[in-house]
């Protein structure tokens, strides 16, 4: 019972101290006027709390849950503040129980080309104070074309073209920066309109829980010397030998990138040659998408992956397992980050020369300290580059030294035929996560470090 009590207790601190405010305009009838049933659910905050873990500060508003709570409109009763537009003559929303996230209602919809859905806000029109706008949407396909768009009396925003797999997505929009985007009044957002942007035929999707939240924390654990802050969908890193944070953001094309520390790609075709300087990516193609998680983060280390997805045709993808670069960030207390970057460019444009350059020198995966690395013909659609960046570390000499010749394994106990992915030399050091990599047998391992001669560190 005291471990039952432990665990539930965060959710009803978080429940009692948020601030989720119920619709106004109380109303439990459903559209025959027959009170809607009772459902035996946790309160719809604490639902919500468990569903969407970017609630964990408890500072959320609802502003369309389509459930019946006190004090609040009944779910029929939010749906029509929806309407699709322009108008095609047909029943498009509608309140349904079938398919929810959380309670016991939600909306379906669907948009025929050329439409889109459009809510009328009620209540909240000052999204100051918040970061994210969350919604979750339950899709049939797989897409990468949902779009948002905020409207304001002075002009209206539209958000990157975002990914939806099969099934109920947590949509996150980041809101944090819109109060510096000219022309949009984020004090008076009066209404939210969604479309699928490619769409050729009708698209049929469920809607639930539409929520603004203020997702400002610092996360925890981390290493000694590294914090570690997320604000909307963004990050900001503090990093012992850099002397100002540095930022993980969202760019115009929907990729995230660092403002320090992020490895310029370009990408040439065969019998083409690479630019000077500057990103270039266009053989990948226009469409982009990203996505940034957390993987990895303890007293040791804190690891991040950062995705660019590239579609290979408008709307709906193939496969999730082709076109991508996925970045791999590794930081240590002693500052250490460890890049490691993994290409698969599989149904694209063959690729030919790859460089990848930061503005100062760097140790690669190759056993090289340079500021850039070259690749003058790829081989394949698949390529892995690693780097390990120090900032302005006063030992940071000798920890470049360390990645490109670092110590030896002797093993004495272990399974010999284990190796990490990103061991490219097979020696027992993983260049990918900076780290060493050992395999116990049979539940023993043993071994001995072997430093080079001039020492390691750390």
């Amino acid at each position: 019972m005291k471990a039952r009590a432990l665990v539930i207790l965060p959710g009803f601190l978080l429940f009692f101290g948020c601030r989720w405010n119920p619709l106004p305009d109380a109303a439990r009838k459903g559209d025959s006027g027959a009170d809607e049933p009772p459902v035996r659910l946790k309160p719809l905050p604490i639902q919500q709390i468990r569903a969407y873990p970017e609630t964990v500060t408890g500072d959320f508003v609802s502003l369309a849950d389509f459930e019946a709570v006190p004090g609040g409109e009944s779910g029929h009763r939010q749906v029509q503040r929806f309407d699709v537009t322009p108008h095609k003559g047909e029943i498009t929303c509608r309140f349904v129980v079938n398919i929810t996230r959380t309670g016991t209602g939600a909306i379906e919809v669907k948009l025929v080309a050329g439409t889109e859905l459009v809510f009328n806000i009620p209540g909240i029109h000052d999204f100051s104070s918040y970061s994210l706008l969350s919604m979750a949407v339950h899709s049939r396909t797989l897409r990468d074309d949902f779009c948002v768009t905020l409207a304001s009396p002075t002009g209206s925003w539209t958000s990157h073209r975002m990914l939806l797999r099969p099934g109920w997505n947590t949509v996150l929009i980041d809101i944090q920066r819109l109060g510096k985007v000219r022309n949009f009044d984020i004090k008076n957002v009066r209404t939210i309109r969604i479309r699928f942007a490619d769409a050729a035929g009708p698209v049929s999707f469920n809607l639930d829980d539409i929520m603004v939240i203020n997702n400002r924390r610092t996360l925890s654990p981390t290493p000694p010397g590294v914090v570690l802050e997320k604000n909307g969908l963004d990050y900001r890193l503090t990093l012992k030998g850099y002397p100002d944070a540095v930022q993980l953001t969202q760019g115009s094309d929907g990729l995230w990138r660092w403002s320090k520390g992020q490895p310029v790609v370009q990408f040439a075709a065969p019998g083409k040659s690479l630019q000077a300087e500057g990103e270039q990516l266009s053989i990948m193609g226009r469409r982009r998408v990203g996505h940034v998680r957390v993987i990895e983060k303890n007293k040791i280390r804190v690891r991040l992956a950062n995705t660019w997805y590239f579609p290979t045709r408008a709307g709906e993808w193939a496969s999730m397992a082709v076109r991508r670069m996925r970045w791999e960030y590794t930081f240590y207390g002693d500052g250490r980050w460890v890049t490691h970057l993994e290409l698969n460019n599989a149904g694209g444009r063959q690729i030919g020369a790859v460089r990848l350059s930061l503005p100062h020198p760097v140790a690669w995966g190759s056993k090289t300290i340079s500021r850039t690395q070259t690749t003058k013909m790829l081989e394949g659609p698949v390529g892995k580059w690693s780097c390990l960046s120090v900032g302005g570390n006063p030992n940071g000499r000798t920890m470049l030294k360390n990645y490109t010749s670092g110590g030896t394994i002797k093993r004495t106990l272990a399974a010999f035929d284990a190796f990490a992915p990103g061991d490219v030399d097979r020696d027992g050091f993983d260049e990918s996560q900076g780290c060493y990599f050992l395999r116990a047998k049979s539940g023993h391992c043993r071994f001995v470090v072997i430093p080079p001669p001039g020492g390691l560190l750390n």
